[in-house]
């Protein structure tokens, strides 16, 4: 199911609530963030803190990255449950920050109502994390279209292709790993982690947390469907690029059983109108 992020919590070994870091410090107060699981075992999270500030320029500068970096949370991949002993695991597929890509993150869980509370292992220095997630529920039979019911679900990238409008094929870098999520909520979120990224260590410098950005893509929100114009609106709430996010993606689409196909609108490249496609494979059950 999807759940909707109610607030972080860091608690002392004394048993102490720590107060909230000053925006937009991971964990500040007015954090918006989703956890989406899907039954066939894969997962995703998305975390945007307030008062992110937008890039001075149309590409962020060095330090303008390791802002951008340090303030979004984005990773996808699988997950296990162990119910004996109370934990499950994100096995990771990706991340917004290269070293944690390929992560295995174990949380104990506790249901509390309609809560999920999520608690790392604690740090080196003793201080424990409860991250607190309320059930957001599913969109009403009466909004749903036959494409919102067929769409429902986790897709993972398959191929990137472009093309002129006149049908001349572009050579088009592929990306390493993406999955896109649309969920009964009426939600959505996409990951996109694509080749070359940076390895380091410890904090990014500049030049390594640009590289990181761009070579990561994600953004999150609610999506609505035009069935008769066969397109898609995700309506963008949060996104690695500050500036992007309240801006909306139209994506029209083919949808089958096993594969989803989306295309944004042509966009002029070289002189050229250019069309992209996207397809998706279909891996929830």
């Amino acid at each position: 199911g999807k759940w909707e992020l109610v607030r972080r919590e860091r608690i002392t070994p004394d048993g102490e609530l720590l107060p909230m870091p000053e925006p937009p410090a991971p964990g500040a107060d007015g954090e918006v963030g989703f956890i989406m699981y899907d039954p066939a075992g894969y997962m995703g999270v998305v975390i945007l803190p307030p008062e992110r500030p937008n890039y001075s320029g149309d590409q962020p500068t060095g330090e303008e990255a390791v802002g951008a970096l340090g303030t979004y949370t984005s990773y996808f991949g699988t997950y296990t449950v162990n119910e004996t002993e109370g934990f499950l695991t994100h096995h990771l597929l990706g991340n917004v920050r290269p070293p944690d890509s390929a992560n295995n993150n174990q949380r104990f869980f506790e249901f509390s109502g309609d809560q999920l509370i999520l608690m790392p292992p604690a740090d080196d220095s003793g201080i424990k994390r409860r991250i607190i997630w309320q059930r957001v529920p599913d969109l009403p039979e009466t909004e749903l279209t036959e494409t919102h019911r067929r769409l429902f679900g986790f897709y993972r990238w398959t191929k990137i292709e472009r093309a002129t409008l006149a049908g001349e094929p572009i050579p088009t870098e592929q990306w390493d790993n993406a999955f896109i999520i649309y969920m009964p909520s009426g939600h959505m979120a996409v990951h996109i982690s694509r080749k070359n990224r940076p390895v380091y260590t410890g904090a990014p410098t500049p030049e390594q947390a640009l590289q990181a950005i761009q070579t990561y893509g994600s953004y999150f929100g609610p999506f609505s469907v035009h069935e008769e114009e066969d397109y898609l609106v995700h309506h963008r709430i949060g996104n690695l690029n500050p500036g992007q996010s309240g801006t909306d993606a139209q994506r029209f689409f083919e949808l089958t059983d096993t594969t989803l196909k989306l295309r944004p609108p042509p966009r002029m490249i070289d002189g050229r109108e250019v069309q992209g496609t996207i397809t998706w494979e279909r891996i929830s059950d």
